[in-house]
């Protein structure tokens, strides 16, 4: 059975169409954080292209309406961006403008050749901006809160496909023209349409995920800055959370908070060593014992796997050097009590507000780039980062 491009478009708009409804209709149901509004208005502007392409194939004369439908399918992939970027909590101003400024060009671009532009007017606009954002995408969802969500991972996949499928198809119709041998049976409109529709039902399914994991916290923001393991520990997102807050109140009250990060060495070689249940155990022990001995009224949330993050204020007579050593040489002994075959090595971090600055973010990651340090170095420097 051989399908025309016409059949594969409507089959497209179809998909899309349904998948747009579904999502929208839950949109609306779960009154939608803005993460949930940026990917609710990516499928709509996926049905709008899919129904513009589909003029465009019928009506070989309605370039007006490829044009639109070309400026749209890349909306779609930046909504997409946005949503991550919004998920994280990002600035939104720049990004907002870097779509508003790529979606019109695009379109513009298929205008300019007019008429007799053909089915291909505009298209390396098209395909750069598609890569574009694809690849932006691919990178958000690899950072901050929506990296901690499992289902992120196929997000990432999606994405990063779509990039590197729509930069190659940009290659190749530079290098060799829409009608070689190669575009025709690699990125033609019917294959373009095939993966549409495969992409698409993946999408709809992992940012549906992400999304009621999103929703489920959003009714009150302390509720999800609250949010424990069995060990009394925060979720990443939670730590980051509360940090933020008393990062606040202590710039207020012109205190200095400290984080102290905790990382103990890849365990995965442990695992393919002595078997998972040993590095279950280490792991197990390593992150009990963070909470067990970190100072009394601290903040203590994971920062990864095999991290620990610490946060609390400090006064004028705080020895934060003392603190770290004492924090990883008690852990270190619990670690070691379990007498296990090998002693993974656990390092250490400190930063400081007053010299790194009061944002969660950046406190974490300079604490914790200096604890990675020390597990590779096996040095132990005990001060600030």
């Amino acid at each position: 059975m051989i399908l025309d491009s016409v059949t594969l478009q409507v089959a497209a708009l179809l998909v899309i169409l349904v998948s747009a409804l579904m999502y929208v209709l839950d949109t609306l149901m779960l009154k939608d954080g803005s993460p949930g509004r940026y990917w609710s208005a990516a499928y709509l502007s996926g049905c709008l292209s899919a129904l513009c392409y589909l003029i465009g194939l019928v009506l070989p004369g309605a370039y007006i309406a490829v044009a639109i439908g070309n400026g749209v399918f890349v909306g779609a992939t930046g909504f997409i961006w946005l949503g991550c970027l919004s998920f994280n909590g990002r600035p939104m101003r720049v990004p907002l403008i870097v779509w508003a400024a790529a979606v019109p060009a695009v379109a513009v671009a298929a205008l300019a050749a007019g008429p007799d532009g053909g089915t291909w007017a505009g298209a390396v606009p098209f395909f750069l901006g598609n890569a574009l954002f694809g690849a932006l995408g691919a990178i958000e969802t690899r950072r901050g809160a929506v990296r901690g969500r499992w289902s992120a991972g196929g997000l990432t996949v999606i994405m990063a496909i779509e990039s590197l499928w729509f930069a190659t198809r940009a290659v190749v119709f530079i290098a060799s023209g829409p009608e070689s041998d190669l575009f025709l049976a690699v990125f033609d409109t019917r294959v373009a349409s095939l993966l549409t529709i495969v992409l698409v039902v993946a999408a709809v399914i992992v940012t549906s995920t992400l999304r009621s994991s999103e929703s489920a916290f959003r009714g009150h923001v302390a509720a999800r800055n609250l949010t424990v393991d069995g060990d009394g520990i925060l979720f990443r997102d939670s730590f980051r959370g509360a940090l933020g807050i008393l990062l606040t109140r202590a710039r207020a009250a012109e205190e200095d908070p400290c984080v102290v990060c905790l990382r103990i060495d890849d365990l995965r070689r442990v695992s393919m060593a002595f078997g998972p249940e040993e590095a279950d155990a280490i792991l197990r022990a390593f992150r009990g014992a963070a909470r067990r001995h970190a100072p009394t009224m601290a903040l203590v949330g994971e920062t990864d796997t095999t991290g620990i993050t610490v946060a609390f204020i400090t006064t004028s007579v705080t020895d934060v050097s003392r603190v770290a050593r004492s924090l990883r040489d008690r852990v270190v002994a619990d670690v070691a009590a379990l007498q296990t075959t090998v002693a993974p090595v656990v390092g250490v971090g400190v930063a400081l507000a007053g010299q790194v600055g009061f944002d969660a973010e950046r406190l974490i990651e300079a604490a914790d780039a200096a604890a990675a340090e020390a597990v590779l170095t096996g040095r132990q420097p005990f001060g600030l980062a």
